[in-house]
């Protein structure tokens, strides 16, 4: 068991070395605070989220997947509330993720479970319509219900979508040794100091990690719950990178054949090292011939997490794209 935490710690450390922004950013304490959460049950699952503003509705989905801990509706603190005071802003952790509850049976792993979770969320808040914007494996769930549910989403955002991009065989492990290298040099269980010192392997900045936001994301880790996914997805994950393979695929047939009816705004890190740039210009390739109110941004230092690495210029580019609609 500890052998397989230090491997989970090295892959969250990365990942939440990912988690960017510059010095220039402001650090909102909205988010940070767990007191400031709301609860929801969606199909039986007691589901954390947070709320602010008013006016269109704009749900923000966070990346990762089940027994990462590091991946919750904190991942958006520097932009929820710079949103809010244009938009009717939600977050939610998803299923098995942050507070949110595990799914409830073993085969519930997927990523369509993933999918119908966040989809039962927007009915059980009363979503009639919104704009969607997902990272990375937060992408996905987000594009499925565009092309599922077309009449729900008014636009949809993508940030550095590996899970959402068509498979690319030219980027491989020695071409991108980024997830090889994650899994060979686990590190010792983390404090708030060594989430601060730790090198920045998936971003561009680090200055993000205050005490409050690393104090917030360490507390998650402390969650019985945590434990619990972190070992089931030690034998489940084949599952789950099967399932999340089958929706991509479904996905992006869909996309192909007409069915995203959204304009949609695709936003990639350049400095991205675990999804490089090249799959966002794959991604763009199947959704620009069948969506005409589609565009591509790419922000220079910016890496995995685009929108914290530049989270001023990401939550100016948001608020103009959705408000010229």
């Amino acid at each position: 068991m500890e052998s397989s935490r230090r491997i989970f710690f090295k892959k969250s450390l990365t990942s939440l070395a990912a988690l960017s922004t510059g010095a220039m950013c402001a650090s909102p304490t909205l988010v940070q605070n767990n007191n400031e959460a709301k609860y929801v049950n969606v199909q039986g699952i007691k589901t954390r989220y947070f709320e602010a503003g008013s006016g269109e509705n704009l749900l923000l989905i966070h990346g990762g997947n089940y027994g990462h801990s590091f991946y919750s509706a904190n991942s958006w603190n520097l932009n929820i509330e710079v949103l809010s005071r244009n938009f009717h802003v939600y977050a939610l952790d998803k299923l098995g993720m942050g507070y949110t509850d595990t799914p409830p049976t073993d085969a519930a792993y997927t990523m369509a479970a993933t999918v119908e979770h966040v989809y039962g969320f927007m009915k059980a808040l009363g979503i009639e319509k919104a704009s969607i914007a997902g990272h990375s494996r937060g992408a996905l769930p987000g594009a499925h219900i565009a092309v599922e549910h077309p009449e729900m989403v008014k636009s949809l955002i993508v940030f550095d979508s590996r899970s959402l991009a068509p498979t690319d065989p030219s980027i491989g492990a020695k071409e991108n040794p980024f997830y090889t290298n994650l899994l060979a040099n686990p590190p010792a269980i983390p404090d708030t100091d060594y989430l601060r010192r730790e090198p920045d392997a998936n971003s561009y900045f680090q200055h993000h990690i205050t005490d409050e936001y690393a104090s917030a994301i360490l507390e998650i880790e402390q969650l019985s719950k945590t434990a619990i996914v972190q070992e089931k997805m030690g034998h489940l994950k084949p599952q789950f990178v099967a399932d999340a393979s089958k929706v991509k695929e479904e996905t992006l047939a869909l996309i192909t054949e007409g069915k995203l009816l959204s304009p949609t705004l695709v936003i990639w890190g350049y400095n991205d090292p675990s999804s490089p740039l090249d799959l966002g210009l794959d991604l763009m390739k199947v959704i620009t011939p069948v969506v005409p109110n589609s565009q591509l941004l790419i922000l220079n230092q910016a890496g995995h997490y685009v929108f914290r690495d530049q989270a001023d210029k990401v939550n100016r580019i948001v608020k103009e794209f959705i408000n010229s609609l």
